[in-house]
C-alpha cells in the first residue's frame, strides 16, 4: 500500500512545485528576464512530463484495480 500512497504524494508535490514553477515565471515575465523566463519554462515542461507519468501510473492502477 505504501507505493500507493507514495504516488498520489508525488503527485501532489509535482502539482505544488508546478504552481510555484508558474508564479516565478510571472514574476520572470513582468521583470522582462528573459534567460530566467526560459529556465521557468523548461523546469515546468519537465515538471509537467514527471506528473504526467504519475498520473499514468496512478491512472492504470486504478483501472487494473477497477477491472479485478
Amino acid at each position: 500500500m505504501r507505493k500507493k500512497a507514495s504516488d498520489w504524494e508525488e503527485l501532489e508535490d509535482l502539482t505544488i512545485r508546478l504552481d510555484e514553477l508558474r508564479s516565478q515565471l510571472d514574476a520572470a515575465e513582468d521583470g522582462n528576464k528573459i534567460a530566467m523566463i526560459y529556465a521557468l519554462e523548461e523546469a515546468i515542461a519537465e515538471t509537467e512530463l514527471a506528473r504526467t507519468q504519475v498520473l499514468s501510473r496512478l491512472t492504470d492502477r486504478l483501472a487494473e484495480e477497477t477491472a479485478a
